[in-house]
């Protein structure tokens, strides 16, 4: 038996486990076990050995794509004057130490897929993660300014806090009003058209170069926008795009036709976040994740 007749029966084994569970506990698979579900509650905390177990092996109709944010940053390096929680947006901000260690697991925990493709935003943070994915397979990470994180114009180093005492009404107007940009920023319809046309771009250089798998490094606002775009998330529907979960350095999963039209997108998983061992987060316990 081949590895790939290996992995489908493995796959098939663990549906039939899942479906005894939805029967016993009545309830969803997803909900059962911990595995993405439609919307905005795709996020159920998988583990990386079941999310590896799930995706199994690329076929021949689709191109696999791995969405990975950035690791944690660090805003308390000498001559940063953001503080904690602040909107930093498009700024190009440094990882923190943990951020870094971040990375590198995500690298780890893509090591035995088969990528041919690397793109990421021009970002440090981002492009810090998307050449400790590329050193091993001698690729040179493709950077695309669509996949800048989300510019957060006036109110860039300040607090939800500071930003209603320095420009009072900004956040009310911004939430009720999906087209509101006073702020100097972007609307998140405007990231959304911009991060899909970079992600357009980035299958196109794959579908030309007949790539079959492909690894996006970003950030939280523009994996979202990959993610509620495939679920059917608008977004003017800030309230959902806010109860998706996307972690640092966590790793998400679409297989995209291989032909462009010929059929749709499927989300595989979203927001898995390979573990950092304790010894090494306990090194970087003065950093935060932003």
């Amino acid at each position: 038996m081949t590895s790939q007749q290996k992995c489908l029966t493995k796959m098939t084994l663990l549906r039939v486990l899942l479906s005894i569970a939805q029967i016993w506990m009545h309830v969803s698979p997803a909900v059962a076990f911990g595995l993405p579900s439609p919307g905005p509650s795709l996020n159920r905390g998988m583990s990386a050995a079941a999310t590896k177990m799930m995706a199994g092996p690329n076929g021949d109709s689709s191109i696999r794509a791995f969405l990975v944010r950035h690791g944690a940053v660090d805003l308390t390096q000498p001559g940063m004057t953001f503080p904690k929680d602040c909107m930093y947006g498009g700024h190009n901000v440094p990882l923190s130490e943990l951020g870094k260690l971040e990375a590198q697991a995500a690298a780890d925990f893509l090591q035995d897929e088969d990528i041919d493709l690397i793109f990421c935003s021009p970002l440090d943070r981002a492009l810090y993660g998307a050449e400790r994915i590329a050193e091993k397979r001698g690729l040179t990470p493709i950077q695309d300014d669509g996949f800048r994180e989300v510019n957060r114009g006036r109110w860039l180093g300040l607090t939800r806090e500071q930003i209603r005492d320095k420009f009072p009404g900004d956040l009310e107007s911004f939430e009720e009003d999906p087209s509101w940009c006073d702020h100097g920023g972007e609307t998140y319809t405007q990231l959304f058209n911009r991060v899909l046309a970079a992600r357009d771009r980035a299958l196109d250089v794959a579908r030309d170069k007949g790539a079959k798998t492909i690894c996006i490094v970003s950030h939280m606002w523009v994996t979202k926008s990959m993610i509620t775009d495939v679920s059917g998330i608008q977004p003017t529907q800030q309230d959902k795009w806010s109860e998706l979960l996307v972690p640092t350095a966590s790793i998400s999963q679409i297989d995209y036709p291989l032909k462009a039209g010929n059929g749709k997108p499927e989300i595989v998983y979203v927001g898995t976040k390979p573990e950092v061992t304790q010894d090494a987060a306990a090194n970087s316990a003065s950093t935060w994740g932003g």
